[in-house]
């Protein structure tokens, strides 16, 4: 009996009983949705968010970020820059190039790593895997909405979107910290994403949890691991 799943199907599956998701990838990957979902969802998130943020108040924010901004005529032409249409742009277009470039990097890394694990699939799969594997961020669109529906006077910076990050749970550092960007960065659905891109290593590979859990961690231990470093150094 055919248990390919449809894109629908997959969508809420990969919830539910994620095997079948990557059961059915190798068949049919359906790596469009949850890619489109991604890039559709931020852009309307980033679109709704700079009509309704409090543009004054968050330049007067971000400029006071950047200690060698004293004096008025850089701090106009900083604001300048960072009119409710040049930080729309910048949002949108980081939507739009990074998420896919990510994926396409961690599929090529779950590639190499898979045929280390004695799995040759066509990396094709594997994109098809990262795409469904990275899934649960997707998650954090509804809540990024729920934030700006809950704020009444657009006093709202961007990270405070995401209160779901290791930041805004536990250290609630300021944004003036060099610590802030990667531990706002770093959010519960980060983890979620790893667990399962291991659960689907496991799955894919037949190899022991001891060998896929560190495998799906790897990438993003040396992301953050290299970053950390940078701010410990003042690189």
């Amino acid at each position: 009996m055919d248990t390919t799943l449809s894109p629908a199907q997959a969508l809420v599956t990969i919830f539910t009983e994620p095997r079948r998701v990557f059961d059915t990838i190798p068949r049919r990957s359906m790596a469009y949705l949850p890619l489109l979902l991604a890039l559709a969802g931020h852009v309307a998130i980033w679109v709704w968010y700079y009509q309704v943020v409090d543009i004054a108040w968050l330049q007067d924010r971000l400029i006071s970020q950047h200690a060698g901004l004293t004096d008025s005529a850089s701090r106009q032409a900083a604001a300048s820059v960072l009119s409710r249409g040049g930080l729309l742009t910048m949002s949108v277009s980081s939507a739009l190039l990074v998420t896919p470039l990510l994926l396409l990097v961690l599929a090529a890394y779950f590639f190499l790593a898979g045929r280390a694990l004695g799995q040759g699939r066509p990396y094709r799969q594997w994109f098809g895997f990262v795409a469904w594997g990275t899934a649960p961020a997707l998650l954090l669109v509804p809540v990024m909405a729920l934030q700006i529906l809950l704020n009444s006077n657009g006093q709202i910076s961007p990270e405070a979107l995401n209160p779901l990050s290791l930041n805004s749970l536990v250290f609630g550092l300021e944004a003036v910290s060099p610590w802030h960007g990667i531990l706002s960065s770093l959010n519960l659905t980060t983890l979620w994403t790893i667990g399962l891109l291991a659960f689907g290593l496991h799955v894919w590979t037949g190899r022991s949890w001891a060998q896929a859990v560190p495998a799906a961690v790897l990438p993003f231990a040396a992301v953050y691991a290299a970053w950390a470093l940078k701010i410990a150094t003042g690189a």
